[in-house]
């Protein structure tokens, strides 16, 4: 069986951080005996190559020196940003649908799988067309928001680009009724698992309170230095902040207004490695999620089930697709989004009572081999694939 992955970015180079999960998903359903290529855009002038056994094409889709509208920030960003940028996304959406007329004409595909489907299922339905393949969507959640906040005059069209795919699946419950709005077909939950490998070695507690991800507002990380200033003096943990993005600057500025001193450390991003041994040296995570201004919200928190694979609990907010994973009170704690007063007490709660963190923790770990393991995520979206 041969499926064409239609996505927005993908790993430019051997070592590329671009969605590892995806590239993880891709590996393994190579290794079932599903052959896999992928669709994408180019990246200043970059043509399509072989990475890892798997046949990347890419489409050029204006001039080499523009070619900038996906990797290494989200084209939604982008296109919020500069006019400029809505032509670009004129010509990607022009160049994308003619390009992959032309590759599924000239080679054959069993299956075409859409992710992020808002604005990509146009090359699904003009693909579907132009050959026998069957017609697969993935949604995420931002990208259904972002519909119909933006561009709610089109809501109407895209739901009858929808009804076109023979299968539509969404990351998360969460995401699966936002589509209520755009189908009445059936919506399948294929989530994804930790993008690096479970835990090994010993587990450690280094009194390390970790959070993961971009710094942009959703994450909710000016609540989290918050609800840390109001229990710092409480607890003997340092809250260690991994990652990097538009926020940085702001928030250690606010870090330093709360007089937090060096109990709170900015990473910037780091290397895989060193994520592993954050993992295994922390606490617990804490994703503190909250509604942005777009109205955006985690579809998943795939950090949540890396930490988690490293027998660790999770504070989270009780929101979006993050109580698909944390069940409050069992492999961790769930908080209303953007109330630092509970946030406050929850982390104080899990800081200063270890046997209850070991407690959640094997429950953690058990819940990731239980319901987000590649082998068993790899096995549903084959029999999905092989259905008829």
């Amino acid at each position: 069986m041969k499926v064409l992955m239609v996505v927005t970015a993908y790993p430019r180079y051997p070592g590329d951080v671009i969605t590892p999960w995806l590239v993880e998903l891709i590996q393994r359903l190579q290794m079932s005996g599903i052959r896999v290529s992928v669709f994408t855009s180019s990246y200043r002038g970059l043509g399509s190559q072989v990475l890892d056994g798997v046949e990347v094409h890419r489409f050029r889709y204006f001039l080499k020196r523009y070619e900038r509208l996906t990797h290494e920030e989200t084209a939604v960003d982008r296109i919020k940003r500069s006019p400029f940028n809505i032509l670009l996304a004129l010509f990607y959406m022009l160049s994308g649908t003619l390009s992959i007329v032309r590759l599924v004409k000239k080679e054959r595909f069993d299956i075409i799988h859409i992710h992020w489907p808002f604005p990509h299922m146009l090359f699904g339905v003009f693909a579907k067309a132009a050959s026998q393949a069957r017609l697969f969507t993935t949604f995420y959640g931002v990208e259904i928001r972002w519909l119909k906040q933006t561009f709610p005059l089109l809501v109407r069209l895209f739901s009858r680009f929808i009804n076109k795919a023979n299968t539509i699946t969404a990351i998360s419950t969460h995401t699966a009724r936002e589509l209520d709005a755009v189908t009445s077909q059936h919506i399948e939950i294929v989530p994804f698992s930790a993008a690096i490998g479970p835990r090994r070695g010993t587990v450690s507690d280094a009194q390390q309170i970790i959070f993961v991800g971009r710094l942009v507002e959703r994450k909710g990380v000016a609540y989290l230095l918050r609800a840390f200033a109001q229990v710092k003096d409480k607890i003997p943990h340092r809250l260690v902040i991994i990652g990097d993005g538009p926020e940085r600057a702001g928030l250690q500025e606010q870090a330093h207004d709360l007089d937090l001193g060096d109990r709170v450390i900015f990473t910037g991003r780091i290397s895989d490695q060193e994520l592993y041994e954050q993992y295994n040296q922390c606490s617990f995570i804490v994703l503190p999620a909250v509604y942005d201004a777009k109205g955006d919200i985690e579809g998943l928190g795939v950090v949540l089930l890396e930490a988690m694979s490293y027998a660790k609990p999770a504070i989270a907010s009780d929101a979006g697709g993050i109580t698909d994973i944390v069940a409050d009170g069992d492999n961790g704690l769930l908080v209303p989004p953007g109330h630092v007063p509970a946030l406050a007490q929850a982390i104080e709660q899990l800081a200063t009572n270890r046997a209850l963190r070991k407690q959640m923790g094997r429950r953690a770990k058990q819940v990731v081999d239980e319901k987000f393991s590649w082998d068993k995520i790899t096995h549903q979206l084959v029999s999905l694939y092989e259905r008829k």
